[in-house]
């Protein structure tokens, strides 16, 4: 079976801080969508790269909802989450979680909606067979609508799993 949930560590680095040492609002989402295209090419689950390469087809962004819990600071380490969620014929909901490894704090969490698209035609584009048996796999929560899966409910599952982790 594949990894569903995949786990980077990443140090703050001082170019993406804010004047209070802080990680730069805007650079949580560099973060998640890095973490996530470096775990899915480490574990060799998918190199999105080469796919799309391959096929002509990508992944857009189409929406976020980020909630910054505690604010990441200046040279901590961070251990970086990514999961998918759910997917259907055109989108996919990925969860991103980011927490300090050292004492289990939730510094921030991620939802947010990919969509397939082809890059040529500027459409949305139908993954194929092999990519939806990889999603079903890989997804938490195979088969749930993505407007079922609210980020508050979330949010307290996560919460309990880094409490369980601890």
């Amino acid at each position: 079976m594949m990894i569903q949930t995949m786990k980077l560590i990443k140090r703050v680095n001082f170019e993406d801080c804010d004047p209070f040492s802080h990680l730069n609002n805007a650079q949580y989402l560099n973060y998640f969508l890095n973490a996530r295209e470096e775990q899915l090419r480490t574990h060799k689950v998918l190199n999105i790269f080469e796919h799309s390469r391959k096929t002509g087809n990508s992944w857009a962004v189409i929406s976020h909802d980020i909630r910054y819990m505690k604010p990441a600071l200046l040279g901590e380490e961070l251990e970086i989450w990514s999961r998918m969620l759910t997917f259907d014929t055109l989108r996919n909901l990925v969860e991103f979680v980011m927490v300090n490894p050292e004492n289990g704090q939730l510094k921030a969490m991620m939802h947010t909606q990919f969509a397939y698209f082809s890059i040529r035609d500027a459409k949305p584009a139908k993954p194929d067979e092999n990519l939806v048996r990889l999603f079903g796999e890989i997804a938490l929560f195979p088969g749930t609508p993505l407007y079922s899966i609210k980020m508050e409910d979330r949010l307290k599952a996560v919460k309990q799993e880094i409490l369980s982790e601890s």
